[in-house]
């Protein structure tokens, strides 16, 4: 306490000073609108430009639980798009044959001749090989290994994967295959003669497979030419999603894939 009013004594000079120069500034904006006007117009501009850096900070610290927030969003959509038919909206409801876990993305190579991908799921996630690997607006691959808590996928950029797809609203079909001569574009092989398409018609995902559903979307035509000797079309793909620029990623479990690939060895 002393040492307060000591204190005091030593800077009385100084300290009425600033009272006397905070009474007077308070009077004059008081009785003169125009100095008024500045001085709430200043204060505003502070205490706004305080607010926009409170946001900002907040923001950047609620980065990665709203980008969780966003994939879980993503991955509710997906669900719903992969097993809706291509009539039914998205609120519909139907009897679910897949379900579907968002993983991110630990690996992605693009520049080989066959590339692969690394994901954070694994066996304790329900995750085994073959299973299919979508993106938000594509496919990725397929699952080739799986330990406990990663899983290895082979990328739709590998010459030895190949993906049974089709000209969207049809039946016309063939094999999608990459060619290693560009990381956006892959080739649609042995579409018949009898198709009826466009440059910049739409290729998904067709029905001849267990471990993609139908209709998943792929890309658009880039080109095409027409083999003669064999009668069918190669197609060029431009795929809509960016295998260049990789962050999370949706693994698709078909619930009945099990029941079905026994059925199927049974007929072999």
């Amino acid at each position: 306490m002393q040492q307060i009013l000591k204190f005091f004594i030593q800077n009385k000079v100084g300290i009425l000073f600033l009272v006397l120069l905070s009474l007077s500034i308070g009077l004059t904006v008081k009785s003169h609108s125009y100095h008024n006007s500045k001085w709430v117009s200043s204060t505003s501009f502070i205490s706004s430009f305080l607010l926009d850096m409170k946001y900002d900070v907040t923001s950047y610290f609620n980065l990665k639980t709203e980008n969780e927030n966003l994939q879980l969003q993503n991955r509710l959509l997906q669900e719903q798009l992969t097993n809706q038919g291509p009539n039914e909206s998205l609120s519909s409801t139907v009897d679910t044959l897949y379900s579907i876990i968002n993983c991110n993305i630990i690996s992605n190579s693009y520049n080989k001749t066959d590339n692969y991908v690394m994901i954070n799921v694994g066996n304790r996630d329900g995750v085994y090989e073959g299973y299919g690997v979508s993106l938000p607006n594509g496919i990725m691959g397929i699952v080739e290994k799986s330990t406990k808590k990663y899983s290895r996928v082979i990328s739709i950029l590998n010459t030895n994967l190949s993906i049974n797809a089709k000209l969207k609203g049809t039946n016309q079909f063939g094999s999608l295959k990459w060619n290693a001569k560009s990381y956006d574009v892959m080739v649609l092989e042995d579409v018949p003669r009898s198709a009826s398409f466009k440059i910049g018609d739409t290729i998904v995902t067709g029905n001849n497979s267990l471990i993609f559903p139908k209709d998943l979307p792929i890309g658009i035509i880039k080109t095409f030419n027409l083999n003669n000797n064999s009668g069918y079309y190669n197609i060029d793909v431009k795929l809509f999603a960016d295998m260049t620029n990789l962050n999370y990623a949706y693994v698709i479990l078909p619930k009945e894939i099990q029941e079905a690939k026994k059925l199927l060895e049974q007929d072999e």
